[in-house]
């Protein structure tokens, strides 16, 4: 039997600046919001999708919010709230 992943996938994590980010669970609307981008911004729908899916310090993260003030590392460690790790 396969082990339920939400389960063991972390439900926050700690940024290195002291930041906590809380995996949120988005409505509907909330992914189906994210699809929409500018003509010419769709490459931006990803870091939408992160940002519908995160509350940051128990606030509703924005696209600026991902694009402005979170640093690859950053995001390497909220896809640890996402992804199943190798180990």
């Amino acid at each position: 039997m396969k082990e339920d992943v939400k389960t063991t996938l972390p439900e926050s994590v700690t940024l290195a600046d002291g930041r906590v980010v809380t995996r949120k669970n988005p409505t509907v609307r909330d992914i189906a919001n994210a699809e929409k981008q500018r003509k010419g911004d769709e490459h931006l729908t990803k870091y939408a999708f992160i940002a519908a899916k995160i509350l940051i310090d128990g606030k509703p993260a924005v696209l600026e919010d991902v694009l402005d003030k979170l640093t690859e590392n950053d995001l390497l460690k909220i896809g640890e709230m996402f992804v199943e790790g190798e180990g």
